[in-house]
């Protein structure tokens, strides 16, 4: 079409100066004068101008607009804008080229559409996966972690990402796991025990290069499965026995033994005989006492456990804790110090189970602070919540016993502990019970110069109890 047009054109001028140049030669030189001759060839020239800008300009209309605007949507679409699209009048040359660029444009934002559907999936499974997922580029450098390792580890992206990964990662075993895959471009699974905040968890960490076409090498991914709890009801399996079997056997041994001396003929030493009973009695008490624990434990682990909810004032079921406990803090002229601006705080909860905790809290921190030493119960009222902290002055525990101190059985001075009648589950039950009550519970702690626990009590229940 185009070039039709510019043919009619090039004719145009060809037949108007073929015309003029016959008129000349034929007609002007015998009808008219020689000035007229010019007039009327002025004219002419004039007319043929007027026509060819006409056709220039139809041309224009017709041609260089959809050109410029074929150009401008080619340009959008080069930027990424893929519903940029053009007009199309009729099905001529540039009609089917503005066509052909509106259906590029169109599969184009076809495609992005459903790479971002791609996208939005992989993204949705990589943070909904149910494991923490870490991926590193090719020259160490953290390039994405997942949903579930920021909840696992409680970490902030902004500290990992394109950070080196043994400079934020402060687990050597998973540093060397890594080191190992980019040694030997293989994969690697292990299962490793990480300590994270107050508690040991277990994770089965599998490590794959990533290697993509040609052998380009791209990177690690480390995926973090957290076994902790198959792994608790694997070891409470092995060594509930051992444990229960142990505790046990102290008190039931000393009875046993005390009993059959008795017998024997000591029973006839008044002092003796008062002195046995007296171990006796004691050793049937931690005895009863290791029992409770055990059904108390067990009774807060089932499933259809429910609390007794309702409001009552923290302060008073605090200060009633401490007269509970006082006469053993008198017993080694420990000083225990209260604090709270206010007297009264309410919290929605079970007022015997929260009773239970901070009777548990304060006689551990009365066991392990030497005489004359103290202890301070601190209450600091937040926007939404209650928090509790009891400090002593005592023995400490060293950082990397924090994390057990929650287990059962475990104990960080085991020779005091069973001085004092400690069963080794009163941690225990305390961590269960504020997480029942979807609390939070922390500890601070230094070897020697005491320790910290951090109570946080919601002020109102969120929870089926």
């Amino acid at each position: 079409m185009i070039k039709f047009q510019l043919r009619l054109i090039f004719t145009l001028i060809t037949l108007t100066i073929i015309v003029l140049l016959g008129f000349i030669l034929f007609v002007g030189e015998r009808q008219y004068p020689y000035k007229e001759l010019w007039w009327i060839l002025a004219i002419c020239i004039g007319i043929v101008l007027i026509l060819i800008i006409l056709l220039a300009f139809k041309i224009k209309t017709r041609f260089t607009k959809p050109i410029s605007l074929a150009t401008s949507v080619a340009t959008e679409l080069a930027k990424g804008n893929y519903r940029a699209r053009t007009f199309v009048e009729e099905m001529d040359e540039m009609g089917q080229l503005n066509s052909s660029i509106n259906i590029l444009a169109r599969n184009l934002q076809e495609m992005v559409k459903a790479q971002e559907m791609q996208q939005d999936r992989l993204s949705v499974l990589i943070e909904n996966i149910g494991a923490g997922l870490i991926l590193i580029d090719s020259r160490g450098y953290i390039n994405l972690i997942n949903k579930g390792y920021k909840e696992i580890f409680r970490v902030n992206p902004d500290d990992y990402l394109n950070r080196l990964y043994y400079e934020v990662i402060e687990y050597q075993e998973v540093c060397r796991l890594v080191e190992e895959i980019f040694i030997t471009e293989q994969k690697v699974s292990k299962q490793m025990v990480l300590p994270l905040s107050i508690e040991r968890r277990y994770f089965d960490v599998y490590g794959v290069p990533i290697i993509g076409t040609n052998n380009v090498w791209k990177g690690v991914l480390l995926v973090f499965h957290d076994i902790t709890d198959i792994k608790k009801l694997e070891n409470m399996r092995k060594d509930f026995v051992a444990n229960v079997s142990h505790e046990l056997k102290t008190p039931v041994t000393s009875i046993k033994g005390f009993s059959e001396t008795l017998l024997d003929g000591a029973m006839n030493d008044k002092k003796a005989l008062e002195e046995f009973l007296t171990i006796i009695l004691k050793e049937s008490d931690r005895l009863q006492s290791l029992i409770n624990d055990l059904l108390e434990l067990s009774k807060i682990e089932q499933q259809d456990f429910r609390l007794n909810i309702h409001e009552f004032n923290i302060v008073q079921t605090l200060k009633d804790v401490i007269t509970l406990i006082s006469h053993k803090a008198d017993e080694k002229n420990i000083a225990i110090q209260f604090d709270c601006n206010k007297e009264r705080v309410l919290v929605e909860a079970d007022m015997h189970r929260i009773k239970q905790v901070f009777i548990n809290l304060f006689g551990n921190s009365i066991a392990y602070t030497p005489i004359n030493g103290s202890v301070s119960i601190i209450v600091a009222e937040l926007e939404h919540s209650v928090q509790i902290t009891v400090q002593d002055t005592g023995i400490g525990i060293e950082k990397v016993e924090i994390s057990r101190i929650f287990e059962r059985f475990y104990r960080v001075d085991r020779a005091r502990s069973r001085n004092s009648g400690g069963t080794g589950l009163g941690l225990a039950i305390v961590k269960h019970i504020v997480e029942v009550h979807r609390g939070k519970i922390n500890v601070k702690s230094e070897l020697g110069k005491g320790s910290e626990f951090i109570i946080e009590l919601n002020k109102q229940f969120h929870g089926n109890g």
